[in-house]
């Protein structure tokens, strides 16, 4: 009986640690397309690899065999191999899905192609709807009958435990794909669910995880510390922090009145718990990482700035954090460079997006730069 076959853009800790984890003990066949030649070397060397959970205080190891790699700078080699997979999976990161398109443009444009879904398991909205437009755009045409479902991806995978493949993960984890845009029928993978209104738990997650892990970064690193545990295990962060949680909550619980105030403020005290308690070392410069993109107008900073200021909500703490990232300069912060060149060219007031009409939320952002904490 044949394998059923996932491609997996990107061999990093997403990847491995989440999808190639997911389907590869599912039983399925699981190829890598990355443009890391001693990467893709080293899997097909190996054939497996491990994947450490950790949680609770224990840890446990499941080996994932049978997998392979593919260089995907050879871009015809990487179209035939994704053209033969059922599920195509991203986990390069919103700004590379450009990249990307034109490989999966290729796959989907041959006549044997056997792809049904393409998921861009990134942190952002949206993503597979961002990666569908660049394949379309390509295409010059619209891509019916493939599914592109947006997707919500939550696990901590603070990077390798010490080998070349091996990878440390939380034991917890978080992968649900919007029903209404899969094509076919649930592919009965354990821990892949399918769900109705993705969004409302996008947003939920955007905010009180990735939202929460943005702002203990950025203003962790401004008080010195090395790991977000650090940052939060401070008192001084921590009182910072849950405000903003509720904050959040009393956004949350007015757009979408099925979510209880006081539930999601649990929700956001228990992801703060994991954050602190983790067995995983998760450095702080990691997390602050691509800070350009963790800064725009409707992200997990900005986004809930903006809501709650209409509503008469406390953004002190929010605008806090907003300003420790538009303050980050530090050289060993991938993306730290990207923010800048663009406040160095455009300025702040546009990195945020902010108009005119936000005036007061940009006097508070003004007054945090002029007198960071």
């Amino acid at each position: 009986m044949t394998r059923r076959r996932v491609a997996v853009f990107g061999a990093g800790n997403i990847g491995r640690g989440l999808l190639g984890w997911l389907f590869g003990r599912a039983g399925w066949e699981v190829v890598f397309l990355d443009v890391s030649a001693p990467l893709v070397d080293l899997l097909n060397r190996e054939g497996e690899y491990r994947v450490i959970e950790v949680g609770n205080g224990n840890r446990s190891t499941r080996l994932i065999r049978g997998v392979r790699g593919v260089n995907s700078a050879d871009a015809d080699r990487a179209a035939e191999e994704a053209s033969q997979a059922e599920v195509v999976c991203t986990a390069v990161g919103v700004a590379i899905l450009d990249r990307v398109a034109p490989v999966v443009a290729a796959a989907l444009s041959r006549s044997d192609s056997r792809i049904r879904n393409v998921l861009a398991c990134e942190n952002a909205d949206p993503n597979s709807g961002a990666l569908r437009k660049h394949v379309e755009s390509l295409l010059g045409e619209s891509t019916a009958g493939v599914g592109f479902p947006e997707t919500l991806v939550d696990r901590m995978v603070p990077g390798g435990s010490g080998d070349d493949l091996s990878v440390e993960v939380e034991a917890r984890f978080d992968f649900k794909i919007s029903r209404e845009e899969w094509v076919g029928e649930d592919p009965g993978v354990p821990g892949f669910t399918l769900v109705e209104n993705l969004a409302l738990h996008r947003k939920r997650k955007l905010w009180l995880v990735n939202g929460l892990h943005a702002a203990a970064a950025f203003i962790g690193l401004q008080k010195g510390h090395e790991t977000v545990a650090e940052a939060v295990s401070d008192p001084t962060i921590r009182e910072r922090l849950d405000e903003i949680i509720e904050t959040m909550a009393g956004v949350l619980s007015a757009q979408s009145p099925e979510w209880r105030r006081d539930e999601l403020a649990g929700y956001g005290r228990y992801n703060l718990e994991r954050f602190e308690t983790t067995t995983l070392v998760d450095p702080i410069r990691r997390v602050a990482r691509n800070p350009l993109t963790k800064l725009g107008p409707t992200e997990r900073l900005v986004g809930p700035a903006r809501e709650a200021i209409r509503r008469g909500l406390p953004v002190d703490a929010l605008c806090e954090a907003i300003a420790a990232g538009l303050s980050l300069n530090d050289p060993e912060i991938p993306g730290s460079q990207e923010l800048r060149d663009a406040l160095s060219g455009s300025g702040w007031r546009s990195v945020v997006g902010l108009g005119a009409e936000e005036k007061r939320l940009l006097e508070m952002l003004e007054n945090r730069l002029a007198s960071p904490a």
